[in-house]
């Protein structure tokens, strides 16, 4: 049986799809170590695993705040001096077999290397080729090419790039070495017909569609209301990751109070749910919502338009409208937008008459429906958290990892 070294992410996007396959490798008789922030500590511990924290080197910012992405790169070349020296000061004390690691936090691919072990990279998000996205529509690249300007931020880039590789004695890495960790094996949570530029990756690439299985619900929700009635449901929610969004909230209540049909929100844990008091009947607000259920029930979804959440709505066949923020929300939600399976707004121009708008077009106009079940059907087709397992023991047993 094997040891295994886990890095995972921040943010329920980032471990939610390597549970599954975590979980299976504990029944199967291995020893996990899972290292991440404290608040994913008992869905670890829910699997076998031994959780191990690390600090939660976002420090507060929130992804809304965050205005170019290579101001996120900062952030995360700065999130290694507080993350690497804790997990490998440890880990050389574990003889682990090999290290499982998210591809954009926690800086696996390196911690790996330092180590020699064998790597395997969890792509929470889209596959990076390394380039441009060829997929895009002219408007929405042209928001993406102006995400990715940010002249500012580069002398900073270069600073710490060049003190990451004095510190840790690797070269320089570039942009995307920094927001892509690969792996030997690459595991990527989508399906090749969603994955923009397919024909551009390697073998090493091994897609599994979205890796989803029960979880402990932590919420007092009942589906039976939205099961009795006839009315479209519009489920609400903006991840775990934007943690506190009242005035996006606030916006929902506008543009839904006089609403035809049933709306679920997901609020977050940190919300403070008086804004909520007074909320019609039709509108239901939760701090935490079981979503994989309720989106079996749901017309539509509103997101920002992470992976995890973006992959789930499809998965069931439900169209979308998304308001990305940062990171790769805005190459999530243009590849949506090119393959027709929902709306995309521009949250700096938010109304609630937009949002309403745009809500009412995917629900009346079948072609969103139909669009969102091709891709369901593609990645409900790749087999999901099983094929990553095949794949992950072809691996071991190449390595010689019993």
């Amino acid at each position: 049986m094997a040891k295994i070294l886990v890095i995972g992410g921040i943010g329920d996007g980032h471990v939610n799809p390597m549970l599954p396959i975590i979980k299976a490798w504990c029944e199967n008789g291995d020893e996990v170590h899972f290292y991440s922030t404290e608040d994913a500590r008992s869905k670890v511990e829910a699997t076998g695993a031994i959780f191990r924290p690390f600090a939660n080197f976002l420090g507060g910012v929130r992804q809304e705040d965050i205005s170019h992405f290579l101001e996120f790169i900062v952030l995360l070349l700065n999130s290694a001096d507080q993350v690497v020296p804790t997990v490998v000061e440890q880990a050389q004390k574990e003889g682990y077999d090999y290290v499982f690691h998210d591809s954009l936090f926690g800086w696996g691919n390196l911690i790996a290397r330092h180590l020699r072990l064998p790597n395997i990279a969890s792509h929470a998000s889209f596959a990076s080729t390394g380039k441009k996205p060829k997929m895009a529509g002219d408007t929405l690249m042209k928001q993406v090419v102006d995400l990715l300007k940010g002249g500012k931020f580069i002398p900073e880039i270069k600073r710490l790039s060049t003190k990451f590789a004095e510190t840790y004695g690797v070269p320089a890495p570039s942009i995307n070495e920094v927001f892509c960790q690969t792996g030997q094996l690459n595991l990527v949570y989508t399906s090749t017909f969603f994955q923009p530029d397919y024909d551009r990756l390697d073998s090493s690439y091994v897609f599994s569609g979205p890796s989803i299985s029960k979880r402990e619900s932590l919420s007092d929700f009942s589906l039976d209301a939205l099961k009795g009635d006839d009315r479209p449901v519009v489920y609400i929610s903006m991840g775990t990751v934007l943690a506190k969004s009242e005035h996006f909230f606030q916006l929902c209540m506008d543009a839904f109070r006089d609403a035809s049909y049933q709306v679920v929100i997901s609020a977050g844990r940190s919300m403070d749910m008086g804004l909520f008091r007074n909320a019609p009947s039709h509108i239901i607000v939760r701090q935490y919502v079981p979503q994989l259920e309720v989106l079996q029930q749901a017309t539509v979804f509103v997101s920002h338009g992470g992976m995890n959440s973006v992959s789930e709505a499809l998965y069931y066949d439900v169209p979308l409208v998304l308001i990305p923020h940062a990171a790769d929300q805005p190459i999530i939600a243009a590849r949506v937008d090119q393959l027709g399976a929902g709306v995309v707004l521009n949250k700096s121009q938010l109304t609630a008459a937009k949002l309403r708008d745009a809500v009412n077009q995917v629900i009346s106009e079948q072609r969103f429906k139909r669009s969102a079940t091709t891709i369901g059907q593609s990645l409900r087709d790749a087999g999901g958290y099983r094929t990553a397992l095949a794949a992950a023991e072809r691996f071991r047993q190449e390595q010689g990892i019993k």
